[in-house]
């Protein structure tokens, strides 16, 4: 049995476990025949999955007419279950029993929220991903909160602001000492693939517009996401305390991208054992 925590996001796939670190591109497209039928590494995939075919990663970006990602705040959907087992798949390697953590949005971090997203991933799966048929079991699944779960990728004593910057959404968590703060943490409806302008500190003034509302200029903020190190000299601006999260994994630093996977990762060792 092996242990995974899977950030399905938007954008990127990033997978964290045993075996090491993990990501491919978390597109997905419809399937059509080629002429030329190359596949150009393990990120061009074509997967079969319950009578539907499709292209996959990097495939789907090059090859699909209709690639793309489902937005919005939450995981609960065909993508973002493709995506995740997609994730398990190339994970099976001496493995074929999972047990996973899994992220969704801080504002619909729900009990009916997260109870669809175990309803649909928990039990056996047969999926084939460029020819090879893998068949395997999900003994179990926590859903944990984007951005407040990557916190303990490296945590920290004291009040910890986390602003999560994602393709879809922006998560902002709060933490006291290692304790989660509710009425602290929430969600911004937009994502580094979502808004119009490419004016990164227009961006982060629109983040902190919100997150000023309840934290304080002095707070320290651990900034993190595959943005996170071209955004933080505008988020220092107004939270000179910021800094870059990066997170860590099998005793080195990994890429801020990563901090969430390695946070469910380590919230699965934690309660699976």
């Amino acid at each position: 049995m092996m242990i995974v925590g899977i950030d399905g996001g938007n954008n990127e796939v990033d997978v964290a476990s045993s075996l090491g670190l993990d990501h491919f591109v978390s597109q997905i497209g419809e399937f059509r025949e080629r002429k030329m039928k190359d596949i150009h590494g393990k990120d061009d995939m074509v997967f079969e999955y319950q009578g539907r075919r499709g292209f996959a990663g990097t495939l789907a970006l090059a090859e699909s007419e209709f690639s793309g990602s489902i937005m919005g705040d939450s995981k609960a959907h065909e993508d973002a279950k493709l995506r995740i087992l997609i994730a398990l798949h190339r994970q099976c390697m001496m493995e074929n029993e999972f047990k996973i953590v899994v992220g969704q949005p801080i504002s619909k971090h729900t009990d009916e929220e997260k109870n669809r997203i175990k309803n649909m991933l928990i039990g056996s799966h047969d999926l084939i991903i460029n020819g090879k048929r893998k068949i395997f079991t999900i003994q179990a699944v926590e859903v944990a909160a984007e951005g407040g779960a990557a916190f303990w990728a490296k945590p920290k004593d004291g009040l910890v602001r986390i602003i999560d910057v994602g393709s879809g959404t922006v998560n902002c968590a709060s933490l006291r000492d290692k304790r989660y703060i509710d009425k602290d943490s929430f969600t911004l409806p937009f994502g580094m693939n979502t808004v119009k302008t490419n004016n990164l500190s227009e961006m982060s003034r629109g983040i902190v517009t919100q997150t000023s509302k309840k934290w304080n200029k002095e707070d320290f903020v651990w900034v993190l996401g595959g943005a996170a190190e071209i955004l933080i000299p505008y988020i220092q601006k107004y939270y000179p305390n910021a800094m870059v999260m990066h997170p860590i994994f099998q005793a080195l630093e990994a890429h801020p991208v990563f901090a969430n996977s390695i946070g469910f990762y380590k919230i699965g060792t934690a309660i699976y054992g």
